[in-house]
C-alpha cells in the first residue's frame, strides 16, 4: 500500500511538490502498472469522475447522436436538428452567446469537482473594473431557477465556508472561490455605467487547455466572484461547433468560436473574451518542465482589441495576460524535433484539419501509470494587470507592435514574479533550468 501511495505522489496524484528525484528505471525491464488503492475517499472518486466526464464528452455526444440515427423513430428529430445547427444556428459566430449561456450550468457542482481534482486555482493580481457595474452577477432565468430548486442545485456563485476567516488582502482563489471576499464591495463604488471589455490571453496552450476550461469556461474556480461584472467567453476551434450535442454543451457554458468574425462580434456586444493565444501549434511543445510559447507571430488579438469596439466613445478595450503554471504538467508527451517525421506529420494534420494529434499519455481511472486521464497536478492561473488599448480604426504594424511588446513584457513579468511560488519541477531538471521561452 505504501508503494502505491508513493507512486501516486510521484505521478502528481494529490501531491503539490515534486522534490523527489526521478527514479532510474531500467529500460529493458517491463514497467509495472500501479493501481489505485480501494480506500480512496469518495470526494476524490467524484473528482475523478468529473474529469472523466469532460475527457469523454466528445465521444459520448457523438455516440449519442449516432444512436439516435440508428433508430428510425428519431429521424425527424435528427433531420431537424442537423438543419438547425448547420443552416440556422449562428450563435457561435454572431456574438449573441449570452442567449445560450447558462449561469446554472456554469455553476454546477460537477465543475467544482473538476477543478478540485488538480486543483485549479486563480490568483488575481489586481481587481479589474467591471464591464457591467450594475450587474455584478449573472442572473439565471426563471426556468433555470425552477430547475435548480427541483434538482436541489445551488444556483449561486460558489462560496467558501471559511471565507470570513480568510485574509482580506488575499487575491488567490482556490476551486471553491476563496480569496475574493471584498471584490463585489469594492467594485460597487465604480461610477461608469459601462466599463471596459477585456481580451484575456491564456498561456500556455498545454495539450487541451484544461485549466482554461475549468477556471474560465465554468465557475468551478470562482471566476465570477473574483471578477464580478466581467462575463467572459472562452474561445475554441470552430470545428467543435460542428459536433452534434457537444456544441450545445459548449454553448451552455458560454464558449464560442475563435474565428475573426466571432471575436469581433463578441467585443461589439460588450462581451469579454479569452483566447488561448498559442493555438494548436503550441500544444506540440507542451511537456512537464518546459514552457515554450508561440506569441511573437500572434498579433491578431492586439489588432482585434484596437479595432473592434461598440462605439468610438466607448471605454478602451484592455489586454490582460493569464499565465497558467502547471498547464503543461498534467500530461506526458512525445515531443519530436522539427526535422523529425513525427513533427512533420503533426504539422500536416494541423494544416489540413486545424488541430494537432500529440502523442500523449497520462494516468488511468484506476491506475497511476497509463491512460488518457490527466495527472493530479496543481494548475494556477495568474491574471496579470490590464493594458488599455486605444481605439484605432486602421492600426499600422508599428502601432500593433507597441502594445504587443507591452503585453509580452507583462507576461514575462508574471513569470519572473511567480515562478518560484507556483512552478514545480517534475522532471528534476532544476528550477534554474526551467525558463519561459518565446519560440515563435
Amino acid at each position: 500500500m505504501a508503494d502505491q501511495i508513493s507512486k501516486a505522489q510521484a505521478n502528481g496524484d494529490g501531491s503539490k511538490s515534486a522534490s523527489k528525484k526521478p527514479r532510474n528505471l531500467d529500460r529493458c525491464a517491463p514497467r509495472r502498472i500501479h493501481f489505485a488503492p480501494l480506500n480512496i475517499p469518495l470526494e476524490q472518486r467524484l473528482q475523478t469522475l468529473a474529469v472523466l466526464c469532460h475527457t469523454i464528452a466528445i465521444p459520448f455526444c457523438l455516440g449519442l447522436f449516432f444512436l439516435c440515427v440508428a433508430f428510425p423513430p428519431f429521424w425527424p428529430f435528427v433531420i431537424a436538428y442537423v438543419i438547425w445547427i448547420f443552416w440556422f444556428d449562428k450563435c457561435p459566430e454572431n456574438g449573441e452567446i449570452q442567449t445560450r449561456r447558462s449561469p446554472l450550468v456554469r455553476r454546477m457542482p460537477l465543475f467544482r469537482l473538476y477543478c478540485n481534482y488538480f486543483p485549479i486555482t486563480i490568483h488575481r493580481e489586481v481587481e479589474l473594473q467591471p464591464t457591467f457595474p450594475s450587474q455584478l452577477r449573472e442572473s439565471s432565468s426563471a426556468l433555470e431557477r425552477w430547475i435548480a430548486k427541483l434538482l436541489r442545485i445551488s444556483d449561486k456563485v460558489i462560496d467558501d465556508p471559511s471565507e470570513g476567516e480568510s485574509d482580506e488582502s488575499s487575491s488567490s482563489s482556490p476551486a471553491n472561490g476563496d480569496g475574493s471576499s471584498s471584490a463585489s464591495e469594492s467594485t460597487s463604488s465604480l461610477a461608469p455605467e459601462m466599463g471596459p471589455r477585456y481580451v484575456f490571453g491564456y498561456h500556455p496552450h498545454g495539450i487541451v487547455s484544461l485549466g482554461a476550461f475549468g477556471a474560465i469556461g465554468s465557475e468551478g474556480a470562482g471566476w465570477e466572484k473574483l471578477f464580478p461584472g466581467i462575463p467572459v467567453s472562452l474561445l475554441t476551434l470552430e470545428t467543435n461547433f460542428r459536433l452534434p450535442f457537444y456544441r450545445d454543451y459548449l454553448l451552455s457554458l458560454g464558449i464560442a468560436s475563435v474565428s475573426r468574425r466571432s471575436c469581433s462580434s463578441l467585443l461589439k456586444h460588450n462581451q469579454s473574451i479569452c483566447i488561448v493565444v498559442g493555438g494548436a501549434g503550441e500544444s506540440l511543445y507542451a511537456e512537464p518542465g518546459r514552457l515554450d510559447l508561440v506569441l511573437r507571430k500572434r498579433r491578431g488579438f492586439v489588432r482585434l482589441a484596437m479595432q473592434d469596439v461598440p462605439a468610438v466613445d466607448a471605454p478602451p478595450t484592455c489586454l490582460v495576460p493569464i499565465l497558467s503554471f502547471g498547464e503543461n504538467d498534467v500530461y506526458e508527451q512525445v515531443v519530436g524535433e522539427h526535422s523529425s517525421l513525427l513533427y512533420k506529420c503533426q504539422t500536416f494534420v494541423k494544416k489540413v484539419a486545424g488541430f494537432t494529434v500529440p502523442l500523449l499519455h497520462g494516468r488511468g481511472v484506476f491506475n497511476y501509470d497509463w491512460g488518457l486521464m490527466p495527472y493530479r497536478r496543481p494548475i494556477t492561473l495568474v491574471v496579470g494587470k490590464p493594458i488599455p488599448v486605444p481605439y484605432v480604426a486602421h492600426p499600422t504594424e508599428a502601432e500593433i507592435a507597441v502594445y504587443h511588446d507591452l503585453y509580452e513584457q507583462e507576461l514575462l513579468r508574471l513569470w519572473k514574479t511567480y515562478k518560484s511560488k507556483y512552478q514545480v519541477d517534475y522532471k528534476g531538471k532544476g528550477m534554474e533550468n526551467i525558463e519561459l521561452k518565446i519560440v515563435e
